[in-house]
């Protein structure tokens, strides 16, 4: 059995041990690092996976103190980095929440920690080990498409709310959107295709989710609590969807973008064009890309969990449907636990450090590109 040390035990890290607990993974959790640990302690006895854990508020405190076989790091993500180059110092089998960092500085400092133990690191991309995503890649692979020309992507978020009701507003804890939600389906993109970016031009915007309510409102103490959109109880009593926090999303202190559009360009000449919004809701949320060909094309949709293949030369459309099971990304984190799982047991990752780095600098090139008006080029 194998001894796990979770560092930050939030919402991620609870639905990653769903996955575990689906899979009956033969680990325990030995140990929890979190701030919150006199919180989360009490909910969790009965459960055989943490029937020996021993609670920490700090994490250096429990990585000196324990013997461990693996690390999760669930922290909020601007303490990605700083704890991924602790774990990664100690030679230990890593398992790294998204985005992998936040900042240019961070990139430079944990590829270099990481460097020659990239794979021994299991990074959050579900999308990429969704069943969809891997008919995709082995329709790619078999030639029906020719050669790529590009790729259409898009992100329509139907929980868009999230993103401004809780701590994931504050895009220095973020990183900004292109980091926190684009770096998936980058992922993805470099995984279907290939192929890594080598240059980017984006441009973002902010049009619904600012006003000029207070700053510091929570949406309990606002007059509007029970008719706005957008508020807390909006959302989870009557659209009946999740809710992350309870912060005004139309406040003055409201951070990141609630839209985005980028172009990047390939070693190849292939165009990726990606666009993310986050004031769509229910049936209008759409996620997945058309890959052009040169004999044919595919585009595949997370939502609707199709892919529709079109060929050129014959009148023939395929289609393929899937079933994914309910609240884990697609079945991606399934997969992911699994990914982790073999590593532990001295494997390689699919889901590595590698990809995950790939992903990181194409979004700060992203969000640089935007900042300047112009194409940038990525700097792996």
């Amino acid at each position: 059995m194998k001894k796990i040390g979770f560092i930050g035990y939030g919402l991620r890290s609870e639905t990653m041990m769903k996955s575990f607990r689906a899979l009956e993974a033969d680990i325990e959790v030995a140990a929890v690092a979190d701030p919150r640990a006199g919180d989360i302690r009490p909910g969790l006895q009965g459960d055989a996976y943490f029937a020996h854990t021993r609670w920490y508020t700090d994490a250096e405190e429990m990585l000196a103190r324990e013997e461990l076989d693996g690390v999760f790091i669930g922290t909020r993500c601007s303490l990605h980095t700083p704890m991924a180059c602790r774990v990664l110092e100690m030679g230990l089998p890593l398992f790294l929440e998204k985005p992998v960092c936040t900042s240019r500085a961070q990139y430079e400092q944990l590829r270099e920690a990481a460097e020659g133990k990239e794979k021994r690191v299991v990074v959050s991309f579900p999308l990429r080990l969704s069943s969809i995503t891997l008919e995709m890649k082995r329709i790619v692979e078999s030639g029906v498409l020719g050669k790529l020309t590009m790729v259409q992507a898009v992100n329509n978020v139907p929980y868009g709310s999230v993103y401004y009701h809780s701590w994931y507003r504050d895009p220095s804890e973020t990183g900004g959107l292109f980091l926190q939600k684009a770096t998936h389906d980058i992922d993805y993109i470099h995984f279907l295709t290939g192929e890594r970016p080598v240059s980017v031009c984006a441009k973002t915007a902010k049009l619904h989710f600012k006003g000029d309510r207070p700053a510091g409102l929570h949406c309990p103490d606002c007059p509007d609590y029970r008719t706005c959109p957008e508020s807390s109880y909006v959302v989870g009593r009557i659209l009946k969807e999740d809710v992350q926090g309870d912060a005004c999303c139309f406040a003055a202190d409201t951070g990141n973008e609630d839209g985005a559009s980028a172009i990047f360009t390939t070693a190849s000449g292939m165009l990726i064009s990606y666009n993310q919004n986050f004031t769509v809701k229910k049936s209008a949320g759409r996620r997945g890309a058309r890959l052009i060909g040169t004999k044919g094309s595919a585009e595949f949709d997370f939502y609707t969990a199709e892919i529709r293949e079109d060929r050129y030369l014959s009148p023939q459309t395929v289609t393929h449907k899937f079933n994914f099971p309910a609240g884990m990304h697609f079945g991606g984190d399934e997969m992911l636990a699994q990914d982790f799982l073999r590593v532990l047991g001295g494997e390689d990752a699919q889901s590595d450090l590698t990809a995950g780095l790939v992903s990181a600098a194409s979004c700060l090139a992203a969000r640089e590109a935007d900042k300047l008006g112009r194409f940038v080029s990525i700097d792996y």
